[in-house]
């Protein structure tokens, strides 16, 4: 069989699959009704607005089906992107590269139309001649192809979206983050603000998505809450898409995996609004389930870099909670204070290092400890002295490592530390010098003196 002939197979076989998936996500997307108004209107036309589900689920079948020339360069995209190049080194590269895309219809389907979902909605926020039964076909395929909460539906879904609230085609970026002084393009004379239409429906479009979003199943409710995180780093979406009330209202009796998405978004809407913030954070906190508990210690670093006070607020009710795992994130995030606020550390590490899990204990360990005697040299908390004669093999590895660090360049605190250990327990120190005399014999000699008071503390190695 010929190269054009499996091509024009595939392409049959796609299409017929794409009018499949078209026809099911028309069905979820008309429970939204009715649509909103277009974005733009054309003054010196007519408003015709869709009569019925029926109406517009026609519509758009019959516009996918006539406009088979953008269905066939959507899928040469397809198969430009998608392929890879290591099929193009096998006996046949194009039977293998036609396989390769019937293996992944559902993908490619899905691929194919956004892009016609995106051409549509481009066509139908041209300024110069907008196109009415776009707009409401496009919308309605949009909100079909919500329905499920990939990565294409995440990502090009939420270019989508802010076309729409910009009441810009889509096809390239309308909003970006804004640039920091660590960037290359940061320009301190431009503020980098752009302006919204007032007079467009597209916020309100916007926000008919989000509801949509809002009132659906979990999936949409989580995709929902993924673009919302993108849209914090929009300022001016912020602003006019009202972001902090709706974070406010979302974070009411949502689902356990709504809720835990919604905690990342925390740090950064502290940031943007302080009072909205700190009410979703408070709102979380009450949540008992696991993913929410989890999702909560994971944003511990950031919150402690974004609101020290909220941050240790978080801190301190981890450490408190009885379940090992929370109490393990707050250990975990101790290291992140450490560098933040050094006092805050030291009054708040003894409970993660005499925690009666030792799990946590190893934990502290390895993340902490090596901060907490760089801030106390000499162990003045009796941390390290009691986790020492634990002799816990697995802890021990990474104590004798910074003992045996700490006796090549802090001498006078390794003596301190050593005499310590050496005191209330002198065999517990024999791996240690084990491992010291296969480094030096001569330094072990020489601390091994002077801890029983016969000898000089050694000089620091350079």
């Amino acid at each position: 069989m010929d190269s054009s002939r499996q091509r024009q197979q595939t392409a049959e076989i796609i299409h017929t699959r794409c009018l499949e998936m078209l026809g099911d996500l028309m069905v979820i997307s008309v429970l939204n009704w009715p649509l909103p108004p277009p974005a733009i209107v054309d003054s010196e036309l007519p408003l015709i607005e869709p009569e019925s589900t029926a109406q517009i689920i026609e519509q758009v079948e019959g516009l996918f089906k006539v406009d088979r020339a953008k269905f066939n360069s959507l899928l040469e995209e397809c198969r430009e992107s998608m392929i890879p190049h290591r099929l193009s080194l096998t006996s046949d590269p194009d039977k293998e590269g036609e396989k390769w895309l019937l293996r992944r219809l559902v993908e490619v389907a899905r691929r194919i139309l956004f892009g016609v979902c995106e051409g549509w909605l481009a066509m139908a926020l041209d300024r110069d001649a907008p196109d009415v039964t776009r707009w409401y076909t496009g919308i309605a395929l949009a909100n079909g192809l919500f329905s499920q909460g990939d990565g294409l539906a995440e990502n090009r879904g939420y270019h989508i979206l802010e076309s729409i609230a910009m009441t810009h085609p889509p096809g390239r970026w309308p909003t970006r983050p804004l640039s920091g002084s660590h960037q290359l393009d940061w320009n301190q004379q431009d503020p980098g603000e752009l302006n919204i239409d007032e007079n467009s429906g597209g916020i309100d479009a916007a926000h008919w998505l989000l509801d949509a979003l809002d009132q659906g199943s979990d999936e949409r409710k989580v995709l929902l809450v993924k673009w919302m995180r993108l849209m914090l780093e929009r300022p001016i979406l912020v602003e006019k898409m009202a972001l902090p009330n709706r974070f406010e209202q979302m974070v009411r009796s949502q689902p356990e995996l709504v809720a835990a998405e919604l905690v990342s978004c925390v740090p950064r809407l502290l940031e943007v609004n302080p009072e909205s913030g700190l009410l979703v954070l408070t709102a979380l906190q009450t949540r008992l389930e696991s993913h929410v508990s989890f999702a909560l210690a994971d944003i511990l670093p950031s919150l402690l870099r974004t609101s020290l006070e909220v941050g240790l607020a978080s801190l301190d009710q981890l450490a408190n909670s009885e379940d090992p795992g929370a109490r393990s994130a707050g250990t975990a995030a101790l290291k992140e204070l450490a560098t933040i606020d050094s006092e805050a550390f030291l009054s708040r590490i003894k409970k993660s290092a005499t925690d009666e899990d030792p799990g946590i204990r190893r934990l502290f360990i390895q993340t902490c400890l090596r901060d907490y005697l760089e801030l106390d040299r000499i162990d003045s908390l009796d941390i390290l002295v009691p986790l020492w004669l634990e002799d816990d093999e697995v802890a021990g590895v990474r104590m004798r490592e910074l003992l045996l660090r700490m006796q090549d360049v802090d001498t006078d605190s390794f003596a301190i530390i050593s005499k310590m250990i050496h005191t209330k327990s002198a065999d517990s120190l024999d791996k240690f010098w084990s491992v010291l005399e296969v480094r030096s014999h001569e330094r072990a000699v020489a601390w091994k003196a002077h801890i029983i008071d016969q000898g000089p503390i050694p000089e620091p190695l350079t």
